[in-house]
C-alpha cells in the first residue's frame, strides 16, 4: 500500500480521474519534451476520459497545462483501449509521430505508466489486507492505526494531514456561504444551482436534534461536493467524486461535537487505511468499479474515522467500515453528461449519512451479534461487484440515470 499522502491528495476538482491525473500525466510528459523539436502535441483520450472528459473539463486542464506547446486533443470512443482510463500523449512533426507516452489514471489522481517510470509510485506498507494488519497489531500489542502508520510514513505526514484537514474545513465552510450555479458549459439541461447553503440554514429551522443533524451533514457533504464540481481545491477522500462524505463527518464532529482537533486529524490515519485497502485490493475509480468504488469507499473511511474519533475498538471500526461499503455493493456510476453533478452531489450527503448510520450500528449492534463479514470480505465482493458491471454503469455516462436523463430530453 502507497503511503497516505497519495490518498488524501490535495487538487483542484472536478475529477480526481478525469482532472487531477490527466495533470500529473500532462506534466509528466511536458518535462521529458523540452528539448525535441516539433509541431504539436496530439493528445488521444480512451475510454471514460473518452466519454466524460468533456464534461469533467479534461481537456481544458491537458491545454493549461501543455502552454506554451501547441496541441490537440482527439476523444477517441471508438476504440478499445486496455484500461479504461488510458491517454496517449505524441508528438507530432511533419505529420508524422516521432515520440509518445501511455498513461493509465487509477483512480484517486494516480497514474500508471509503462513507458514513464517517474510516474510510478511506491509502496510503503508491507502489507495487503485488514487480516494482516491486525495481525501485525497484536503481535506488537498495539492496537492503534495511527502508531501503525507512523511506522510506516515519513516523518512529514502528520503536518502533511494537518494540513488536509485544514482544507477539508476550509472547503465546508466556503461552500456554505457560496452560491450560484455549477458550471456544466451552459448546457441548459443541467440547470444547476448549489444548494448546501440553504440546506444549512434549514437545518438550524428544525427543532427535532436527529433531524437536524441529519440536514448539518448533508449541508456540509454537498459544501464540498458543488466545490469540487465548480473545479474548486478539495482533497480526494479518496477522490474528488466522493470528497464530501469525510469532511461533512469529520467537520460535524468538530464544529458541531466540539470534538477536539487533534483527534479529528488523528481519524484520518484510520480512515486512510480503510481507503488505502480498497485502493489496494479493489478500485477507488468509478471507471473501474462504479460508484460503489467511489462513494462506497468515502463511506467506509467516513465510518471507521467516526468510530475511532468515539473511541470504539478496532473490532467495531471494522465493523463499521465494512457495513457502510457493504450496502452500497452495486452502486453504479452514472454521472449525467459526464458532469460530477447528478447523482453525484446528491450521493456524497447520503454516503455521509450511511456512514454516521454504520458507527451507530458498530457502537450499538456489534455487541449483540458477532459480524460474519470482515472489510476484507466486503472489498473482495466489491471487486467482484465492479468487474461484472457493464460498462455502461462505469463512468461513461451510458447507463442509468444519465441515459434515462439524456432519452427524456
Amino acid at each position: 500500500m502507497k503511503s497516505l499522502s497519495k490518498l488524501f491528495r490535495i487538487g483542484c476538482g472536478p475529477s480526481s480521474s478525469h482532472t487531477i491525473a490527466p495533470q500529473n500525466a500532462t506534466m509528466s510528459f511536458k518535462s521529458l519534451i523540452k528539448n525535441e523539436k516539433f509541431d504539436y502535441v496530439l493528445v488521444t483520450l480512451y475510454g471514460s476520459l473518452a466519454l466524460t472528459g468533456k464534461g469533467h473539463g479534461t481537456n481544458q486542464v491537458i491545454e493549461k497545462t501543455l502552454l506554451p506547446y501547441p496541441c490537440r486533443i482527439i476523444f477517441d470512443t471508438q476504440t478499445i483501449s486496455h484500461h479504461p482510463n488510458e491517454m496517449k500523449l505524441s508528438l507530432i512533426k511533419e505529420g508524422t509521430e516521432v515520440f509518445f507516452r501511455i498513461y493509465d489514471s487509477l483512480g484517486g489522481g494516480e497514474i500508471y505508466s509503462p513507458d514513464d517510470s517517474a510516474v510510478d509510485e511506491k509502496d510503503i506498507y508491507p502489507f495487503s489486507s485488514f487480516e494482516e494488519i491486525k495481525s501485525h497489531l497484536h503481535r506488537n500489542g498495539n492496537l492503534d492505526l495511527k502508531d501503525f502508520c507512523l511506522e510506516y510514513e515519513n516523518k512529514e505526514i502528520d503536518e502533511y494531514l494537518s494540513k488536509a484537514l485544514d482544507i477539508m474545513f476550509s472547503s465546508v465552510e466556503k461552500g456554505l456561504v457560496s452560491e450560484g450555479r455549477i458550471p456544466a458549459n451552459n448546457n441548459p439541461r443541467l440547470n444547476i444551482f448549489r444548494n448546501a447553503k440553504a440546506i444549512n440554514e434549514k437545518a438550524y429551522s428544525v427543532d427535532d436534534p436527529d433531524m437536524k443533524r441529519l440536514l448539518l451533514i448533508t449541508s456540509y457533504a454537498y459544501a464540498v461536493s458543488e466545490s469540487s464540481a465548480c473545479h474548486e481545491e478539495i482533497v480526494t477522500s479518496p477522490t474528488c467524486g466522493s470528497s464530501g462524505i469525510l469532511p461533512a463527518i469529520l467537520y460535524y464532529e468538530y464544529h458541531d461535537c466540539q470534538v477536539n482537533r487533534r483527534i479529528i486529524k488523528d481519524s484520518l490515519y484510520t480512515a486512510g487505511i480503510f481507503g488505502n485497502i480498497v485502493k489496494q485490493n479493489a478500485s477507488i475509480s468509478g471507471a473501474i468499479g462504479g460508484c460503489q468504488a467511489e462513494v462506497g469507499t468515502a463511506s467506509s473511511m467516513a465510518a471507521a474515522a467516526l468510530s475511532y474519533i468515539n473511541g470504539l475498538y478496532l473490532y467495531q471500526i471494522e465493523y463499521a467500515a465494512e457495513c457502510a461499503m457493504e450496502h452500497f455493493l452495486g452502486l453504479s456510476c452514472d454521472p449525467v453528461d459526464g458532469y460530477v453533478i447528478i447523482p453525484c452531489i446528491e450521493r456524497n450527503g447520503m454516503g455521509a449519512l450511511r456512514a454516521y448510520n454504520s458507527y451507530a450500528y458498530a457502537k450499538y449492534i456489534s455487541g449483540i451479534k458477532k459480524n460474519q463479514v470482515s472489510f476484507d470480505n466486503v472489498v473482495s465482493a466489491m471487486k467482484m461487484t465492479g468487474d461484472s458491471l457493464a460498462s455502461a454503469y462505469k463512468e461513461t455516462a451510458l447507463g442509468g440515470l444519465a441515459k434515462i436523463l439524456k432519452e427524456k430530453q
